[in-house]
């Protein structure tokens, strides 16, 4: 049975789609090895674990840059050919943050701290609080309407409202995991940020819709799904996921063996750090057969663009990957 890694970015600006692509893999094998998982590196890195990449940046860049003169004015660098809208964030100012936190020998409370120490995070305090007011705005609206567009989060908000700009997202991800689904194959989804909505979206999709009831009489299934830095338990978010007005316990999808959530102490995406709380319904109803909550420090920082300053982001999807216990999650799904 082939296996296969299937790795899904969150919202806000991004690099080009094939740089992404080979950081992402970097810090998923950085987070391996500091696990001591040198079984599963290799299986990686021989092509016995097939690593897919769902990108779908240009489309948060497109959104980013027409909401946002400051944004767009970031834009600088250009994306790979098959994109339409080609601005995309400058790389250099990845790999200087790669370069800051990997030089940390370990990802813990202490170093933790010690970032805090010296980083600033007035921007990250900013970006809280738009996090805060669209997910209190999905709560008392209940199901969205266009005001949202204009909101701070702008790649967020669209996905939610627009039929267009969530079914070309969603697209992304069915044409990677359809292919394997219908094949049975052994399948590890990991997923950041606004990626975890796309992914439950599809899968809720591939649960219930009739146009998928050939896929789900074959009997695929994700054997595992790594969530991270995750919004799915907000009760705003929650409510507007696909299946969120169902009934009968069919707002949950039934594509998932395992389901394991990693997050991090100050996540300002990850507010409702439980899922297995949060989501004891759909475990109870045996619609997964475990899910399970795990606490890190997420130690990313970097030099802000504009300022020079050092800049904590414990949301970064880098800083997650590279973390053991997202490689310790991966392995263990590796090794069976």
């Amino acid at each position: 049975m082939a296996k296969h890694l299937i790795l899904v970015h969150g919202r806000s600006v991004k690099p080009a789609g094939s740089l992404m692509a080979q950081i992402a893999r970097r810090a998923l094998l950085d987070g391996l090895r500091r696990a001591r998982a040198d079984a599963a590196v290799a299986d990686i890195e021989s092509g016995r674990i097939e690593v897919h990449f769902v990108y779908y940046g240009d489309i948060n860049n497109e959104i980013a840059a027409a909401a946002d003169t400051a944004k767009r004015a970031i834009l600088t660098a250009s994306n790979d050919p098959e994109y339409t809208f080609r601005p995309a964030l400058p790389f250099d100012l990845i790999e200087a943050g790669y370069a800051f936190t990997s030089a940390l020998r370990r990802f813990d409370k202490p170093a933790y701290r010690k970032v805090l120490a010296e980083a600033e995070d007035w921007r990250l305090l900013d970006e809280a609080a738009d996090i805060a007011s669209l997910f209190g705005q999905l709560f008392t609206f209940g199901f969205l309407n266009d005001r949202l567009i204009a909101s701070s989060l702008p790649d967020l908000s669209a996905y939610l409202t627009s039929q267009i700009i969530s079914s070309s997202i969603r697209g992304r991800l069915q044409s990677v995991l359809l292919p394997r689904i219908d094949a049975r194959d052994d399948m590890c989804l990991l997923t950041h940020s606004m990626g975890c909505i796309v992914a439950w979206d599809v899968l809720w999709k591939l649960s219930y819709m009739s146009e998928y009831a050939a896929v789900r009489e074959r009997g695929g299934r994700i054997a595992r799904w790594v969530t991270f830095g995750c919004p799915l338990g907000e009760p705003g978010v929650r409510r507007n996921l696909a299946g969120g007005w169902a009934r009968s316990n069919e707002e949950f999808p039934r594509q998932v063996v395992e389901w394991r959530n990693i997050h991090a102490e100050d996540d300002y995406i990850a507010h409702i750090e439980r899922m297995r709380s949060a989501f004891s319904t759909m475990l109870r109803a045996g619609f997964v057969q475990e899910i399970s909550d795990r606490k890190i420090y997420n130690c990313w920082h970097y030099a802000d663009a504009a300022s020079g300053a050092i800049v904590s982001n414990p949301h970064d999807l880098y800083g997650y990957l590279m973390h053991p216990t997202l490689g310790t999650a991966v392995a263990e799904w590796a090794a069976h």
